[in-house]
């Protein structure tokens, strides 16, 4: 074996010898002491949450800078004529008993005597109201209960005010039985004066000395009026019933 061989071997086994030392003090290298930090277990209650902008609540949100707009005078309903009814009495009163017919008692109460009875339909003459009862007069006079009739205004008078900016009303109501309806005004001379019926009677139209602007001979016929008034005061659109009452209605416009 030559020389260099010689070397060779001798080098590489002082290599192994190394690595074999190396080995052996890895292996028996003290552990460290310092524990070893483990992954902890997140919880729903210590699960990271994401960095983020705080959700708006409807209280947080920022309103709208414009402004909110306004409803214009010309699109707001107008307001309505105001209306009072100063009179109102009961003249006649239709049966109308679910348990029919009707009766008639001595006295204002159930427990009273009955005199007498009436069918359905039949019109009486009330004299006067007491507690839910009418006293009617006719053949058989005593008293009804009110809630088993049909009734209103016999003789009614109702003032009609118009405001800054109302021109127009409309009215309807009825009969039951005779009686007169009478609608005031109160309004200046020259203004102009418009009546239009939707039912089959047209109104008397009185001026405030008292007398008819229509002769009444030409009210059948009539549908509408339009006049210019002569003088400043109490004007009056009357219906009148002489039987058993109907229904009217009319549309008054003042200019």
């Amino acid at each position: 074996m030559s020389f260099r061989s010689s070397v060779l071997i001798w080098s590489r086994s002082i290599v192994c010898v190394t690595l074999l030392a190396v080995v052996a003090g890895c292996a028996s290298a003290p552990q460290s002491s310092a524990p070893v930090a483990s992954s902890p277990t997140l919880t729903p209650e210590s699960s990271p949450k994401p960095l983020s902008s705080p959700i708006a609540t409807p209280q947080s949100i920022p309103q709208s800078s414009s402004p909110t707009p306004e409803v214009s005078p010309a699109s707001k309903p107008a307001a309505k004529p105001s209306r009072t009814v100063e009179k109102c009495v009961v003249r006649m009163a239709k049966v109308n008993d679910p348990e029919s017919p009707l009766n008639i008692r001595s006295n204002p109460n159930a427990s009273s005597k009955i005199v007498g009875q009436l069918p359905n339909g039949a019109f009486v003459d009330v004299k006067d109201e007491q507690d839910g009862w009418y006293s009617i007069t006719g053949e058989t006079p005593g008293w009804i209960a009110k809630s088993r009739t049909e009734s209103n205004c016999g003789e009614k008078v109702e003032r009609i005010e118009f405001g800054k900016g109302q021109d127009s009303i409309k009215i309807r109501d009825r009969f039951i039985g005779v009686g007169s309806h009478q609608y005031r005004l109160n309004l200046s001379k020259g203004q102009k004066l418009t009546v239009t019926r939707d039912r089959e009677v047209f109104p008397r139209i009185v001026a405030p000395n008292g007398k008819d602007l229509i002769d009444y001979r030409e009210l059948e016929a009539k549908e509408n009026w339009t006049g210019e008034l002569p003088e400043t005061g109490n004007y009056e659109i009357v219906f009148e019933s002489n039987f058993k009452g109907y229904e009217y209605g009319v549309l008054i416009e003042v200019q």
